[in-house]
């Protein structure tokens, strides 16, 4: 997993030992979200067209397996109930009427459907043309291998959500074995492994404890309360 060659002060990769400096508060990258499964015929391209928009110096990505293909013969390997949950959520604000896969959402604040990757490009370049201020995240390494979020500064809205996400940086492949995708080595990109909820955060210095995978790259975002829009997020790097 490549390193941004900029950071900024709502996006800081938090480091075991240093403290990174706070740049430009402007400009920070664009989250993307993939909803994804391994039963999906469609979702084999999807998951190579995220790795592709992970390479953009104004994005960064992360996908999460979702479980209701399974029941077409092949269990997902990286499923998990909370992430159908956390898509779910996302639906009445974007005005989606059905769960479906695959299914890129931008920032919280927008969708496109996986096949129409015009559509997410068009999404994510609208998103960094109308990026709102946002308060300032960091994460840190706390006591007995956890991690620590702070929050600062204004709230853009009356009550957001923190929430703590491990997630395995880079490509992995998974062989599919039935189901609609049976005999592929199938390409997964940034798989989330796990997703906490942390608390409520409604403005002025705050501090969030989560469970710590060094092991995998962490990611902590704040965002507006029920599937909101993403206003910052701070992010570690594995910790061999």
């Amino acid at each position: 997993m490549r390193f941004l060659a900029s950071l900024f002060a709502v996006c800081l990769f938090a480091q075991p030992v240093f403290a990174q400096p706070e740049p430009e508060a402007d400009s920070r990258p664009v989250l993307v979200e993939l909803f994804t499964s391994q039963g999906c015929g469609l979702c084999p391209e999807a998951n190579r067209y995220l790795g592709e928009l992970d390479q953009r110096e104004n994005v960064f990505v992360l996908a999460f397996g979702v479980s209701y293909w399974d029941m077409y013969g092949w269990t997902d390997t990286y499923a998990r109930p909370e992430y159908v949950q956390r898509q779910r959520t996302y639906l009445p604000r974007l005005g989606v009427n059905r769960l479906y896969t695959p299914h890129f959402v931008v920032d919280g604040v927008t969708d496109a459907p996986g096949w129409d990757q015009d559509k997410v490009s068009e999404a994510v370049d609208a998103r960094l043309a109308a990026m709102p201020d946002s308060p300032s995240i960091t994460l840190e390494n706390g006591p007995f291998g956890s991690f620590i979020v702070r929050l600062d500064g204004e709230a853009p809205e009356a009550n957001l959500d923190v929430w703590l996400i491990a997630y395995a940086p880079g490509w992995a492949s998974v062989e599919i074995d039935a189901g609609e995708n049976e005999g592929l080595e199938m390409l997964h990109y940034n798989m989330v492994k796990s997703l906490t909820y942390l608390g409520r955060w409604s403005g002025g210095a705050g501090e969030y404890r989560g469970e710590a995978y060094r092991r995998y790259g962490t990611v902590a975002i704040v965002q507006g309360a029920n599937g909101g829009p993403i206003y910052g997020y701070a992010r570690a790097e594995p910790q061999r």
